[in-house]
């Protein structure tokens, strides 16, 4: 089985956008798709085969006043609007609702990783945890914890699944992948820094989710230096940027987003060829 992970990155996900564009034109069958933070919403396209609609989120919706920034904070209380994301637009009448009958029907397996805000432990959902127009299992996904509340599910919270698991590899092959495509958004020579301070004012109430959010950078710089022994090894494709064209996790360049869109169409390549030559190795 071959699977692929998007670990997100805020606007940079547009990168990802052109992958999953370039995989629906060319017809390239992935098995199984595991999100993680913004990189769950993008695969639910690539399943439903919504060509178009991940990119749209980045260039156009992204830029509406409800969905991040000071205006979704005062209507909100969120600094991104996860409520407008994933209902306003993606609900049957909005602005670009999300094909559930297409979702539903196809057999590709889909997961997606959020964070249990009391124990900061992972938890996995699939696209069977969602219904017609209810979508909080995409909202807890990507409830980043210095840029929104944690999203309730049945009697839990939960805040993005990038605190607890940020590179889900070892899920990836436990749930039976032989193969597995690794897109991240940050070039793969990339190493990130402790978090800023606000986090220990703002996540104060939160302890094991603040423990987590101080050394993320390790669990990210750990997990990319293990991608890239496992690439060696044939078993993982790291399909990374050569460059962001400044544009990061919050920051809104529409010329910017588009060269990085037009860079993971690109990229799409590399993965069309790791597929066909992983299903020739398996014949």
């Amino acid at each position: 089985m071959i699977g692929i992970i998007d670990i997100g990155g805020g606007m940079r996900g547009v990168y990802t956008s052109g992958i999953y564009d370039y995989l629906i034109d060319n017809n390239v069958k992935i098995d199984y798709c595991l999100g993680v933070s913004s990189g769950s919403g993008n695969l639910i396209n690539y399943v439903a085969g919504q060509k178009g609609r991940c990119k749209k989120f980045y260039t156009d919706y992204a830029f509406d006043s409800d969905y991040m920034g000071v205006t979704a904070l005062l209507k909100s209380g969120d600094f991104m609007n996860v409520d407008y994301i994933y209902s306003g637009i993606c609900n049957t009448g909005g602005k670009d609702p999300l094909d559930y009958e297409a979702l539903m029907k196809s057999d590709i397996r889909y997961t997606c990783v959020a964070t249990d805000s009391k124990t900061a432990k992972p938890h996995y959902f699939t696209k069977e945890d969602f219904a017609q127009d209810n979508y909080e299992v995409l909202k807890a996904a990507c409830a980043l914890p210095l840029a929104c509340r944690p999203v309730k599910i049945g009697d839990r919270k939960f805040y993005d699944g990038g605190v607890s698991d940020p590179i889900p590899i070892r899920k990836a092959f436990a749930d039976g992948c032989d193969k597995v495509i690794v897109c991240i958004t940050l070039p793969r020579d990339h190493r990130k820094d402790k978090i800023h301070w606000a986090a220990n004012i703002l996540l104060a109430n939160h302890p094991r989710i603040l423990n987590n959010i101080l050394i993320m950078h390790h669990f990210y710089n750990n997990g990319i230096s293990e991608l890239l022994e496992l690439e060696k090894e044939g078993k993982v494709l790291v399909v990374d940027p050569e460059e962001c064209f400044g544009v990061n996790t919050i920051k809104r360049d529409k010329e910017g987003m588009e060269k990085l869109y037009q860079l993971g169409y690109r990229d799409g390549k590399r993965i069309e060829d790791f597929v066909n030559a992983a299903k020739t190795e398996s014949k």
